[in-house]
């Protein structure tokens, strides 16, 4: 069974780099699948050492490790750099460079929007991206509804990070609070609650 971040590595590869046209249907499949568990292989490899790279760091410059909080924070970022460091190399290096056709302005714009659109797409199998909300979908207008219904008292940080809670939640069709007595209501708001304060130590 191909795991979800080979799956989202594929679905990548196809739209950005393609296939050699000069194989069969059957060895393209092969090759694809044989390139995206080594890229995938990478992202994991690449997690691993930056998240061991920021711990030592944090312990370097503080005289300690980090508090579990913080810990979760750095990983959560170390990782997320990892996977765009991976596929901007491998994906996007990948790219023909024949994009002259597009005026200087126009090809930067397109870029970025790629970049972005990758980074979400490898992120989307991660639960736990809500709490970087730059590798998730813009929420939809119904979640930003019940978000206000929700927690339309809370600071602005907060609530950046609750609708993108609740957006994931939506799109992986886990369970979550549709009023503020719902029962997951408690937790989630907890929940919440130490990811402000995690940003507010560590800022980020």
């Amino acid at each position: 069974m191909i795991d979800p971040t080979t799956q989202d590595v594929m679905k990548l590869y196809l739209e950005h780099v393609g296939l050699p046209t000069e194989l069969s249907p059957e060895d393209q499949q092969e090759f694809l699948e044989r390139e995206s568990e080594r890229i995938a292989e990478r992202i994991d490899n690449m997690k691993v050492h930056m998240q061991d790279q920021v711990l030592t760091r944090y312990v370097r410059e503080n005289g300690h490790p980090a508090p579990h909080s913080e810990q979760v924070g750095l990983i959560n970022q170390a990782w997320a750099q990892a996977t765009d460091f991976v596929i901007d190399e491998e994906i996007y290096g990948k790219l023909p460079e024949d994009m002259e056709a597009y005026p200087p302005d126009q090809e930067s714009a397109e870029a970025e929007a790629e970049r972005d659109r990758a980074r979400i797409q490898v992120h989307r199998s991660n639960p736990e991206r809500w709490r970087q909300p730059v590798n998730c979908e813009d929420p939809a207008t119904s979640t930003r509804q019940l978000q206000d219904l929700l927690w339309e008292e809370k600071p602005s940080r907060f609530r950046y990070y609750a609708v993108h809670l609740l957006q994931a939640r939506i799109e992986d069709d886990q369970p979550y609070p549709t009023s503020r007595e719902h029962p997951l209501y408690p937790s989630f708001t907890s929940l919440l609650d130490e990811r402000v304060a995690e940003y507010a130590a560590s800022g980020k």
